[in-house]
């Protein structure tokens, strides 16, 4: 995908002034970190009514609960908005590093952090097993949601899409843990 120019946003915008997106945005970076920021927001603001439900209901929250934690309010964000390009463009961010600090500062909030926490306790693996699952599990969600996204769909098939998510980050979690001799033993034959 070719770079981003504030022109280009001018011309999609219908804009006959030239400098309009730099005057509001004041550059082509500000101009980014302000669309990510529109979806994120709502995307934390989410995330923290769930965590703060989970907690209300005094229960210990399962693996899958938590898990919808992560899921549901990105996917809000863009498989159920018909047209969406946010998950498209977070895959490229995570693969950027010109923007790298675009998805950095999403990825420090305090619902995310909590979430990430929850699901390592909660994962069956080693420590350092489950911080690199929970890692896998956040691109391969971004990564599935944009391959979804855009699509005009009916809300209950969006929430077919979004359950089988769930399912199977909650399974890439739960996945058994390979040992060192059987990975190796498989590779000599």
């Amino acid at each position: 995908m070719p770079a981003l120019t504030l022109k280009d946003v001018q011309i999609a915008a219908n804009q006959s002034n030239k400098s309009a997106a730099k005057y509001h945005f004041g550059s082509r970076e500000r101009l980014l970190y302000a669309v990510v920021d529109s979806r994120m927001v709502r995307v934390q603001s989410r995330r923290q009514e769930m965590l703060d439900a989970l907690d209300r209901s005094g229960q210990d929250p399962t693996l899958t609960q938590v898990m919808e934690v992560l899921v549901r309010p990105l996917a809000a964000e863009t498989v159920y908005r018909a047209g969406s390009r946010c998950a498209r463009f977070l895959v490229q961010a995570v693969f950027d590093p010109a923007l790298d600090d675009v998805v950095q500062k999403h990825l420090q909030v305090d619902s995310y952090v909590t979430t990430v926490e929850m699901l390592t306790s909660l994962c069956p693996a080693p420590p350092d097993i489950a911080r690199w699952r929970i890692e896998n599990v956040g691109m391969l969600l971004v990564t599935a949601l944009a391959a979804r996204e855009g699509y005009e769909r009916t809300v209950e098939e969006c929430d077919v899409i979004v359950a089988d998510l769930v399912s199977m980050c909650v399974g890439a979690l739960e996945a058994p843990v390979p040992s060192v001799e059987s990975s190796e033993a498989s590779g000599r034959k």
